[in-house]
């Protein structure tokens, strides 16, 4: 889209924002670009100059055979945007008769159908019995359908033909099941299999549609959305339980609503559009007083104490999955989906690219450097001396298998099957996970004293022990937040994601957990059984 990037948007000395959209022709016949003017405040400017930016799409959309450009009607509905007015009213010509302008108006409201677009008020009675008129005399299929049809359906036709809402039309429930359609073609893998975040998907939808009534969505404005993210908002109660749903998952279904009217916003199928005011909804959940109280109070992370009993009992592969976790943040997901190309052992970065990253490097330095797969982050992990070891064990393990190469996973079971396969059930695999849970019944099976913790508490150990030492934005990096990078050009990486910083702390930790690796003992991944295998005593 023709429009100037900015990063800060400051207003001018005149306290008005300017921004420069699209392209007009000048007096001189010049192509350039048009300025606007929001003389307002920052979030009212940043909404309105969306909604302009929404009108150029569509006129770029809808440019055949040419450059697009403001036209003197598209002008002036966009300066009516800048200035705030809703809804916008399309000025007549002069010469203009009035089934003319109303038939202009219409097709605008087709062309741009996010933009609410109204006559003069002067001419609704056009709008309404002078276009039945002109429907009647010019659109003969139009007059047989409302004759043979209910009346039901002929109202349906009316509003199809004004563009509108189709009343009594599509409900809630079966748009709901096209966009699970959607999903399973949107997340397959190469086997053409929905991928475990598309089922997680599938499933967060499938509960939206039994937690709402199937309502038309000729009935769902402004008031009756903003209801359904208020519901998930305040966290209902589970299902059959007093008790409200998590936090996370208020969340998680927050943001499944929103890319569910996404989708159904651009879904030529549906007539459906974003209510005006869409983006202002409140999508925040909030925590009960007894979660705040909890998160100030006690943090859900392992303590070096308890990490010590875990390497001290842990078996070789339960040692693998705990290195991971507290060297890399890996959880389930990152685990099973490791390939073994991602690993680089004694590896350094090359000369030209240390020097970016402002990180003292080693010939022994080894690295996994994946991209997340959830969200396409790019991340880089400088890995423990033990976590090196844990790989090799691995890697020794993972050869004497089928399929072995770059692009394979390097953690499989003894049967050659990966650790995210789903069962028979259809539900996500817990092997992973059971892991862990077992290790910590050994260790208070021998009067050891240590918390059931879950298998993701130890990616939230690991970002937490970055945090300490080198803050959030550091931690951030670690855990593979924030927007995608491109990894194939190597100093746009090192540039915008500080590696480096990344790297140091890494190096503060590992200092950290000396007491940990030491109690794996002198051979951590020996054949045998934890405590006994290493000699602990």
């Amino acid at each position: 889209m023709a429009t100037r990037n900015r990063k800060t948007w400051k207003p001018n000395k005149a306290g008005v924002f300017e921004r420069q959209i699209g392209w007009k022709l000048s007096r001189t016949g010049k192509r350039v670009q048009h300025k606007f003017r929001f003389a307002c405040t920052l979030k009212d400017a940043l909404r309105r100059e969306q909604k302009i930016v929404e009108l150029w799409e569509g006129i770029e959309a809808t440019t055949f055979g040419g450059e697009p450009q403001w036209c003197e009607t598209t002008t002036d509905i966009a300066k009516q945007i800048a200035t705030g007015k809703v809804p916008i009213q399309v000025r007549k010509d002069g010469d203009e008769d009035e089934v003319t302008y109303v038939k202009r108006v219409h097709e605008l409201r087709k062309r741009f159908p996010t933009i609410a677009i109204l006559p003069k008020m002067e001419y609704s009675h056009a709008f309404g019995l002078r276009m039945l008129e002109w429907i009647d005399d010019r659109t003969e299929t139009a007059r047989q359908a409302r004759e043979e049809q209910s009346e039901q359906n002929a109202q349906s036709l009316w509003n199809h033909i004004e563009g509108g809402g189709e009343k009594g039309g599509p409900a809630l429930h079966h748009t709901i099941d096209d966009y699970i359609t959607w999903l399973k073609q949107e997340y397959q893998d190469g086997d053409q299999h929905v991928t475990p975040w598309g089922r997680t998907k599938i499933k967060q939808v499938e509960t939206l549609k039994s937690r709402h009534d199937d309502i038309s969505l000729a009935s769902m404005d402004h008031e009756t959305v903003g209801g359904m993210f208020r519901f998930w908002r305040q966290r209902p109660t589970r299902k059959g339980s007093t008790e409200r749903i998590a936090k996370k998952s208020a969340e998680h279904y927050v943001a499944a609503l929103k890319d569910f009217f996404r989708w159904l916003h651009v879904n030529p199928r549906y007539k459906w559009r974003k209510p005006e005011g869409f983006d202002d909804i409140r999508t925040r959940v909030r925590a009960l007083e007894s979660e705040q109280r909890r998160q100030v109070d006690r943090r859900d992370v392992f303590t070096l104490d308890e990490l010590v009993l875990l390497n001290t009992y842990a078996t070789p592969l339960e040692r693998f999955l705990l290195l991971l976790g507290v060297n890399c943040g890996f959880g389930r997901a990152e685990t099973a989906t490791l390939l073994v190309g991602e690993v680089h052992l004694r590896q350094p970065h090359k000369e030209r690219f240390q020097g970016a990253l402002g990180f003292d490097f080693s010939s022994d330095d080894s690295f996994i450097k994946r991209h997340r797969r959830k969200t396409g982050v790019y991340g880089e992990h400088l890995l423990f001396p033990q976590t090196v070891e844990a790989v090799e064990w691995v890697l020794k393990r993972r050869r004497r298998l089928p399929k072995f190469g770059q692009n394979a996973r390097l953690l499989l079971t003894d049967k050659a099957e990966p650790y995210d396969k789903l069962t028979k059930g259809g539900n996500p695999d817990q092997r992973v996970p059971n892991m862990l849970s077992r290790l910590i019944q050994r260790v208070r099976a021998d009067g050891k004293e240590i918390r059931s913790l879950s298998f993701g508490k130890l990616r939230k150990t690991a970002g937490n022990l970055v945090r300490q030492f080198a803050g959030g934005e550091v931690a951030g990096v670690f855990l593979c937040h924030g927007q995608p990078v491109n990894s194939d050009n190597l100093l746009d990486v090192y540039t915008s994601r500080p590696f480096g910083k990344v790297f140091q702390a890494t190096r503060q930790v590992e200092e950290y957990l000396q007491p940990m690796f030491e109690a794996a003992g002198p051979t951590p991944f020996a054949s045998g059984r934890g405590r006994k295998a290493n000699g602990a005593k």
